[in-house]
């Protein structure tokens, strides 16, 4: 019994020798002596709308109050990195995004929800600056531009004053800021994420309609949590 004892105490000490000289062990350590790397990512999604109603809008007797509803989508593509110094590098994404957002109209005797699906063709140009590298670990900020076109939008749409929609523009401009931590692998660098996207301008389509009419501006927010994958 004593001998089973002690062989179990030397396989548990084996393996914790094992798992710390794994930790203490330092992965890819020439990955920042490369100009280039490249990857792809994965990016679950969270898209808000933040809106102004037009100036006459309490002045109306048609609709009493609008409210917006934000869904989770999805974002992927891939990911082009060049390393510009020794802290300092270079980012660009391009990636497919599907997200949605609802604007739903009160009237005094029903409900219409005007609903705006988004497939966007994403390219973002992005400056990430990072720590100093603590064995497999460091942490990054980052920020950028980013263009939008919208494959889906309803801008050319024949629109009706009794069809509820709310088009936004096909292209658009948005500043992105956020920050992740890198952790080096033995075979890939892998990102996480939590970046926030906000339109530059407005990205309303306006008609004389009541739908879009009750706006004077519409700007998309996503929140992102990204995951990247480096070679």
């Amino acid at each position: 019994m004593q001998y089973l004892h002690r062989c179990k105490i030397s396989v548990v000490c084996l393996i914790m020798m094992a798992c710390s000289a794994l930790q203490a062990q330092e992965h890819r350590p020439n990955y920042d002596l490369e100009k280039w790397h490249f990857g792809i990512s994965l990016v679950p999604n969270y898209a808000k709308a933040k809106v102004i109603l037009a100036n006459d809008f309490y002045s109306r007797d048609s609709v009493k109050s609008i409210t917006t509803q934000g869904f989770a989508g999805l974002c992927f593509g891939g990911i082009i990195d060049y390393r510009i110094g020794r802290l300092w590098t270079t980012r660009y994404l391009a990636q497919l995004e599907f997200s949605q957002r609802n604007f739903t109209f009160r009237f005094a005797d029903r409900e219409q929800t005007a609903k705006t699906e988004s497939v966007s063709l994403n390219q973002c140009l992005l400056l990430k600056h990072h720590s100093i590298r603590h064995k497999n670990h460091r942490f990054y900020v980052i920020g950028g531009l980013r263009y939008s076109h919208d494959f889906q939008s309803n801008e050319s749409t024949i629109r009706t004053p009794n069809r509820p929609l709310v088009a936004f523009k096909a292209n658009s401009f948005y500043y992105e800021y956020g920050f992740g931590y890198d952790h080096f692998g033995i075979w890939s660098l892998i990102s996480t994420e939590i970046k926030m996207s906000n339109s530059l301008g407005n990205i309303l389509s306006p008609d004389p309609y009541i739908y879009a009419s009750s706006f004077s501006r519409i700007q998309a927010r996503l929140f992102q949590i990204s995951f990247h994958f480096h070679n």
